[in-house]
């Protein structure tokens, strides 16, 4: 056995593990879980081997330790998304997807998924919702593949003193959709209320005149 070194206080623990997770070289890349397990073990291995068994403090003292660097550990991938409060959607994420439902329906179903808790489903039904209702009142040509942002811009033309609101409902979907982060309970509802409130609304056709044909590929280029 090792010979016992000066033990590490909790803080000390907690102030290495920061420092070392905040080297460049740990990003989101597949390999970084895996990574940083074995790391984890090589220097929890470390300690376990320093400790003298005869000493009470000393155990106490590793324990403690050991203790501060799971929960580091936990907050840091928490905090980056690497651990996700939702770990998949339960809803398809595409615009177009099948079956073809109504906006109405659609609402109806963001608004079930929101108050069950599921922002991330209700985020992305609410957004489709939208869409769709959009594409029922023939303001919209939806096609194979449009991005939420392509839909914000789009949306935007009949509906240009809702820009903004549209283009952070588009952030929602995507971080909902996509993101390592799960979205949260006040953007779910915020996009369902303006999908709410848009359907409710009488778009602004004379914005759509003066403005030029807006295409799914310049509306991507200009998001």
């Amino acid at each position: 056995m090792r010979p016992a070194g000066p033990p590490l206080d909790p803080d000390e623990a907690r102030s290495r593990v920061l420092e070392e997770l905040s080297k460049p070289e740990y990003d989101d890349s597949p390999g970084f879980i895996p990574w940083l397990l074995g790391v984890i073990e090589d220097w929890l291995m470390s300690v376990i081997d320093g400790i003298d068994g005869s000493s009470t403090a000393q155990a106490g003292i590793a324990v403690l330790i050991v203790v501060a660097l799971l929960t580091v550990v936990f907050l840091v991938l928490r905090r980056t998304g690497l651990i996700r409060r939702s770990h998949a959607l339960a809803v398809a994420s595409e615009l177009d997807a099948e079956p073809v439902l109504s906006g109405s329906q659609l609402r109806d179903s963001a608004r079930e998924a929101i108050g069950a808790g599921r922002t991330d489903d209700g985020t992305v039904l609410a957004l489709r919702a939208l869409v769709r209702d959009l594409e029922e009142r023939t303001l919209m040509d939806v096609t194979a593949g449009m991005t939420a942002h392509e839909a914000a811009v789009l949306a935007a033309a009949p509906f240009p003193e809702l820009r903004g609101r549209l283009q952070r409902g588009a952030v929602a979907f995507d971080t909902a959709a996509y993101s390592h982060r799960a979205a949260s309970p006040k953007q779910a509802d915020d996009l369902l209320r303006l999908a709410e409130y848009i359907a409710e609304s009488v778009p602004d056709l004379t914005a759509v005149e003066d403005e030029p044909p807006v295409s799914a590929a310049s509306a991507g280029a200009s998001a």
